[in-house]
């Protein structure tokens, strides 16, 4: 089964990224790496839609989860080896750290130096450490982490077409008050850059709550 699978993620995998995949291949869970190529392809249909850099966008959503199945300790270190100085305490919780840990990580191991990347990855959890925290990339990433092909959930169709269809202050809000709405029942903190966002893009958008309702017909069935 593993052989199956490593042969099939293989061919998904643009040669300039082969060396990024091996290197996961040892840090990761088999269902981790899944999920990472995943995001990495929803990655590369977005930098079509946002205009952004596709190789850029690949390796980002490849490498963004990088230090998640790692040890709480081993992600707090690579955290401080990178001079993160946490501003809030949630950052410590896993929902949160992974982020910037997997940063530091595909920084220090693969030599990634581009901020764009780097701040994208560190934020895609909102942990706010660079100056690319809410560019048009790192939203696209935060999209690309919850529609890479997994179980369908409920809400699912209607981000997709919203972000693929360039609305991307729209497919934001939605994520945000879904990420609150789910954090909130499984009793994770909520980080204060996630309701921040939230409560900016409620207010500019003019929605009510209607417009989180989940049940959607695509203009596309």
């Amino acid at each position: 089964m593993m052989q199956i699978f490593e042969s099939k993620s293989r061919r998904q995998i643009p040669p300039p990224l082969d060396r990024y995949h091996s290197f996961l291949k040892h840090v990761l869970t088999p269902p981790r790496l899944q999920h990472s190529v995943g995001v990495m392809r929803v990655m590369g249909e977005l930098a079509g839609v946002y205009a952004l850099d596709h190789q850029r966008a690949m390796t980002a959503g490849l490498l963004h989860d990088a230090a998640k199945d790692l040890e709480l300790e081993r992600q707090l270190a690579l955290a401080d080896q990178a001079g993160i100085k946490f501003t809030y305490p949630c950052e410590r919780h896993p929902v949160y750290l992974h982020a910037p840990a997997s940063a530091s990580l595909v920084s220090q191991e693969l030599g990634i130096t581009d901020r764009l990347i780097l701040d994208a990855i560190s934020a895609h959890s909102f942990v706010d450490v660079g100056e690319n925290s809410n560019t048009t990339f790192s939203w696209c990433l935060r999209f690309a982490d919850l529609l890479a092909p997994s179980q369908p959930w409920e809400g699912m169709r209607k981000l997709k077409d919203t972000a693929y269809g360039g609305r991307m202050e729209e497919a934001a809000l939605l994520q945000c008050g879904w990420l609150i709405e789910y954090f909130e029942e499984k009793a994770i903190p909520l980080h204060p850059h996630l309701e921040a966002n939230y409560q900016t893009l409620f207010v500019r958008l003019g929605v009510d709550g209607s417009f989180f309702e989940r049940r959607y017909s695509s203009p596309l069935d």
